[in-house]
């Protein structure tokens, strides 16, 4: 019997495999940037170099001894690899849930490492024909079986990411993952169960090979196609080889006296030159059936969907789902949608197979402007022949040509009015879009166009209107920031000038008379802009939530009494009388009294302000509806329908321009008013009567007689819960 230690072909592949897996270790340390995945690849190909080794040092042994020495070496290593791939599919698709398998895996490993040195997994070695084949023991079913549980179990995580998956790229990838382990898997089912050399160094190299290129090369060439293409050659290869050998072995039993094999042959060749083609479009068929036979319940999963998308108000789910489904059911590389933006231009708003790539058609461009005019499929060799597209810039030609552009498909209103482009890439199978193809794309897109318009409009409308109350909040800080600036300062000179005032006061020469005027118009003129300050601060904090108000108890007699003889001096000085009308016994409220007081002051004062000099204004409170309501009637000329809807609008003062000229203020007082009163749980309204005057009224709400401390804290927690 020959020694297995002089055989080539029985040494050599242990080396080839170890140094072309060590190989694929740096191209993997080098080609990608290692992360935790990535490392359990590196030590899994450690596992199969040192595995090489191994197997290496078995073959070239001199003896059996030394032969079963590194055999019972061979099975802890064989584990390594299928535990770390194992390890490896659950890093790379981020699986979770399956820890106690994989610690458990770990286990069976040690148990295989401690039981490696006895006769349980490798008993001895035996001379074949071909060199040295271990000779089992009892353990070596068991191990057998649980590397291909845990092949499985890679798989089935590999598959499942698959399915979740929404990217091409990285289908096509845990594709090439998932096919790469069948070929370990041969090779272990051939060692197990046929007499043949064997075969795993084979099948592990192969795992390896294509494992590395997944992991490092970023663009694949679909795995899909290449089973695909290889279906086809294998089909017609069977299909051509069975009548050519059929014919040659009749003719080898019949014709042999009468006709030379090599006419025969001849003539055959000829024969199936003429029938390749069809041949080859038969082909075609019958392995589209079998990849693509889901392809027209694809189609009616479009119907459905277009029928459906009156429900979808969202633009990203509505074209998300356009784009995918056309992908499936065309079998395309990649889908694009492209719809007009603020800017001049169609931007990609849904795609895939295309997400690394960006593009941008101008909306005057001659690409837009083709299609507004033809309204009808452009295919990409027309972009070559179409004068009117010759002027496509060459940024735009790259970027069709890296998306490998097939179809141009305009989606358009039932006015014809192009509102969206659909970019369709090549065909997986290479193969042209088919007439059925187009018609199927503009059926779809005809319904889909006023949807997806409605979507875009809508989402336009949602940015303007974000970035509109963007910009009002921006206006109310900036507002907010210099009343408080102004606040500062103010509050000085009206302390200064109450000093002044006072110091002056306590002399009575000329000069100093003088000087007193002046200190009063000082301190009036301050007074007064700490109003509007004021004001712009209240209304400030209206617009961003942060008016508040504390509820207690109040006696609203003792505020109108208070309010009133603080503003006598004001109407005093038009020659005005207030005439106060209060009822008996009112009933406390549940309101802030800082806030009322500013309610009471900001309507007194505008009907002083209004009411012509001389005139009469009465204020009359009374319960009314089990809630305190409080009344202003003035004498100031009547308010029209059209002013009272605008009244408590901010910065509304009246329509008179010469009457805005004339009297002070802001137009935020009523504002304010109808937010503070508002925020205590009442009613403000104004009632207008030719030659009568106005009415401003307002209503709070009558305090609980059992209302305690805790009470007035939870309705204060539910208030400003309210308002945040």
């Amino acid at each position: 019997m020959l020694n297995p230690f002089f055989n080539p072909s029985y040494l050599l592949p242990p080396l080839i495999g170890l140094v072309f897996t060590l190989v694929l270790t740096v191209v993997v340390c080098r080609g990608t940037r290692l992360d935790s995945s990535g490392r359990i690849f590196v030590g899994l190909l450690f596992g199969v170099a040192l595995w090489c080794f191994l197997l290496f040092g078995m073959r070239a042994s001199p003896n059996v001894a030394q032969a079963l020495l590194w055999e019972r070496v061979l099975p802890v290593t064989n584990c390594v690899t299928f535990v770390l791939y194992y390890h490896f599919t659950l890093t790379y698709t981020r699986t979770g849930g399956q820890r106690r398998l994989l610690v458990a895996s770990y286990l069976f490993l040690g148990v295989v490492a401690a039981l490696s040195p006895t006769d349980l997994i490798i008993k001895g070695m035996r001379l074949e024909p071909y060199g040295y084949a271990p000779i089992i023991g009892p353990l070596t079913p068991p191990v057998m079986v649980f590397n291909p549980l845990l092949i499985g179990a890679g798989i089935y995580n590999l598959l499942r990411r698959y399915r979740l998956s929404l990217s091409y790229e990285e289908k096509n990838r845990l594709l090439y993952l998932s096919i790469a382990v069948l070929f370990p898997l041969i090779g272990i089912l051939l060692d197990a169960f046929t007499n043949l050399p064997p075969a795993s160094i084979w099948g592990n190299l192969i795992f390896c090979t294509i494992c590395s290129i997944a992991i490092v090369r970023y663009h694949l060439l679909d795995i899909r196609l290449v089973v695909r293409k290889s279906l086809v050659y294998l089909l017609m290869s069977a299909v051509v080889a069975l009548p050519y050998v059929g014919v040659l072995s009749l003719s080898n039993s019949f014709l042999a006296s009468r006709v030379e094999p090599w006419w025969l042959q001849a003539l055959t060749l000829v024969v199936m030159a003429f029938v390749l083609q069809p041949l080859h479009s038969w082909a075609q068929q019958m392995v589209d059936r079998i990849f693509y036979r889901g392809r027209y319940d694809f189609l009616k999963a479009l119907e459905d969907f277009s029928l459906e998308v009156h429900s979808i108000r969202d633009l990203n789910q509505l074209s998300g789902s356009l784009v995918k489904l056309i992908a499936r059911a065309l079998q395309s590389t990649s889908v694009l949608l492209l719809l007009p933006s603020i800017s001049e231009q169609y931007d990609v708003i849904a795609s895939i197979g295309a997400n690394d790539f960006k593009l941008a058609l101008n909306r005057r461009g001659p690409l837009i402007r083709w299609m507004q005019v033809n309204k009808s499929i452009l295919h990409y060799p027309e972009l070559d022949i179409i004068p009117q597209l010759q002027s496509l810039t060459a940024n735009d030609i790259d970027e069709l040509k890296r998306i490998k552009a097939e179809l141009f498909v305009p989606l358009m209103t039932k006015e014809k009015e192009v509102i969206g482009v659909l970019i369709v890439g090549q065909k997986l199978s290479h193969q042209p879009y088919s007439e059925e193809d187009e018609r199927l794309l503009l059926a779809v897109v005809s319904r889909m166009a006023v949807e997806l318009e409605n979507a875009h409009l809508l989402a336009t409308e949602g940015a303007l209107r974000r970035e509109l109350q963007e910009e009002t909040k921006r206006k109310t800080e900036f507002l907010h920031n210099v009343a408080h600036e102004l606040k500062t300062p103010l509050t000085a000179i009206i302390a200064s000038s109450d000093v002044l005032e006072q110091q002056l006061s306590l002399t009575t020469t000329g000069k100093t008379n003088q000087l007193l005027r002046l200190a009063r118009n000082i301190s009036r003129s301050s007074l007064k802009m700490n109003d509007r300050v004021t004001e712009l601060l209240d209304f400030a904090r209206m617009q961003t939530a942060g008016l508040q108000v504390q509820f207690h108890p109040l006696n609203i007699e003792s505020v109108i009494t208070d309010v009133s003889s603080l503003l006598s001096i004001v109407f005093s000085d038009k020659e005005q009388s207030l005439k106060l009308e209060i009822a008996d016994s009112l009933p406390q409220v549940m309101a802030d009294r800082d806030r009322v007081e500013q309610i009471l002051t900001n309507l007194l004062s505008n009907a002083n302000k209004f009411s012509p000099k001389g005139s009469n204004i009465t204020l009359r409170a009374r319960m009314a509806d089990k809630k305190v309501t409080v009344e202003i009637m003035d004498s100031a000329p009547a308010l029209s329908m059209e002013e009272m809807e605008k009244l408590f609008s901010p910065y509304y003062r009246g329509e008179d321009i010469d009457e805005r000229g004339r009297i002070p203020g802001l137009g935020l007082g009523l504002s304010i008013s109808k937010k503070l009163v508002e925020l205590q749980h009442g009613e403000i309204w104004v009632k207008s009567e030719p030659a009568r005057g106005n009415t401003f009224a307002f209503s709070l709400p009558v305090a609980a007689q059992n209302t305690d401390a805790s009470d007035l804290d939870k309705v204060q927690y539910l208030e400003n819960r309210r308002e945040n």
